[in-house]
């Protein structure tokens, strides 16, 4: 193919230029097919998301307590995301994927025709959410893996940016939609909206023509050793940890306000829930809006300092919430420009943190990679979640913002001390290096050794700005 074939024309009126403006990957059949599946995917998870808790509250009556072991049912296969990243690095990912969103499918109708058939009690809704789980920790494990190999280097942050635009909107419309289907069709109606939508997942992905490269077989596997690989390629990775370290410290905090801010906003401030409905909702655009964006803003301004002025976004504005004061209105004002904020700077980072985290790998540890990064920033949410329970209680909900605050604040000290801010473009791709020469025989004298392969080079040059 022509290098000249995708060029934009010079001219600033051009048809062309007007199209590379929206990005090269509208004009990728394969990755459009692929988003537009998860797309629709994720409008259906969202459903679910409230629709699985108000099945269980409305229908089968839980306690707290139960429903709490649902959440934690969910949640948990995540835990074994080390082992799934192993696996899924031992295979194409697409078939993973395929049959992940097939199986989950399954499951989710299972729930809707085990209620209608009166054989749904509550533990075999515990194991159906555990088996859900697993699904869904395959097919994240493996998306992340699959979309470098998708899409051109150049296109990553574009691309990432395209499906981080999709989980916002899913996160905005999604309840809203679970909502409405809820209140008019009940619970399980709503849960076979999901199922549909995997549906559509599993043919966009089987409709995706694109060849995949298949991993390489290596003799002496063990899953033991190649768990520990990928757990070693993160945190022998100076961005690999920086950004693990900093995102399992936001992830800790955040669940300080998805814990506390809504009982503070009913119990200490007197909002009524649509009022709190509102307020989240409005502030969840910001996620959309920063998702959307950060591919433009990657065009205009360096990397680090782009990443770096983003976390300061997405950290610092939370330091506002517990201080709001004044009438209904402004606080509910105030309260919405701060998580719009706050939401925005978080969405653009997120995209480059991902596309960062994409590159400096080696596309042979993608899967353990993602992993033992959904491990460390995962495996942060249930603790944070706890101990904000308990320091709501002890010190109070107000007390408590400040403490997420301060640590959502705090969060941004490893990454300023780290080469992350003085990136001036994206670091290059250990696979796109020069193979390592030979060892020298041995008793010779081992000068200019090579860089181990799975550690991003040091010496990437620096730009005029800041991250």
């Amino acid at each position: 193919m022509s290098d000249s074939l995708d060029q934009a024309q010079t001219d600033a009126g051009t048809p062309g230029t007007r199209r590379s403006r929206l990005g090269a990957l509208w004009r990728d059949p394969e990755f459009l097919k692929f988003w537009s599946g998860e797309t629709i995917s994720l409008f259906g998870t969202y459903v679910t998301t409230l629709a699985l808790p108000l099945l269980a509250v409305i229908t089968l009556k839980v306690s707290a307590e139960q429903l709490g072991y649902l959440r934690a049912a969910e949640f948990a296969p995540f835990l074994l995301a080390p082992v799934f990243g192993v696996w899924a690095d031992r295979r194409r990912k697409k078939p993973v994927m395929t049959l992940a969103n097939a199986f989950r499918a399954v499951l989710i109708g299972l729930v809707p025709t085990l209620y209608y058939l009166h054989h749904l009690p509550l533990n075999t809704l515990y194991l159906i959410a555990f088996a859900i789980g697993v699904c869904t920790v395959a097919f994240d494990v493996s998306w992340m893996s699959f979309v470098p190999s998708l899409v051109p280097k150049q296109n990553l942050i574009e691309a990432n940016g395209k499906i981080a635009t999709s989980y916002s909107a899913a996160e905005i419309g999604g309840p809203g939609l679970a909502g409405v289907l809820v209140q008019l069709f009940t619970a399980p109606v709503a849960l076979v909206v999901d199922a549909a939508s995997y549906v559509v997942s599993v043919v966009s992905l089987l409709w995706i023509h694109r060849p995949e490269p298949k991993p390489e077989r290596q003799a002496d596997r063990h899953m033991g050793r190649e768990m520990r690989e990928g757990l070693a390629a993160v945190f022998g990775n100076q961005y690999l940890r920086i950004t693990a370290l900093q995102g399992s410290m936001f992830n800790f905090f955040m669940q300080f306000l998805e814990t506390t801010f809504v009982l503070y906003l009913v119990r200490e401030l007197g909002f009524r829930a649509a009022l709190v409905g509102f307020v989240v909702a409005a502030g969840a655009v910001g996620g959309l809006f920063g998702a959307m964006i950060a591919t433009s803003l990657t065009r205009r301004l360096p990397f680090g300092p782009l990443i770096m002025v983003a976390m300061v976004i997405g950290c610092t504005p939370t330091l506002i919430l517990p201080a709001v004061r004044g009438s209904t209105a402004t606080m509910t004002a105030a309260f919405v420009a701060v998580l719009f904020v706050y939401k925005g700077g978080s969405g653009v980072a997120n995209v480059l943190a991902i596309t960062l985290r994409q590159t400096v790998t080696p596309n042979r540890l993608l899967g353990r990679v993602t992993a033992s990064m959904r491990l460390a920033l995962y495996g942060a949410i249930p603790l944070g979640a706890l101990t904000a329970g308990f320091l709501g209680a002890s010190i109070g909900l107000r007390s408590t913002l400040w403490v997420a605050g301060i640590g959502f604040t705090a969060s941004l000290i490893p990454v300023l001390l780290s080469p992350v801010p003085r990136l001036a473009a994206l670091p290059p791709s250990p696979d796109d290096l020069p193979a390592a020469p030979p060892a020298p025989p041995a008793g010779a004298e081992a000068m200019d050794q090579p860089m181990d392969q799975t550690v991003a080079p040091k010496g990437t040059p620096t730009g005029t700005g800041t991250r």
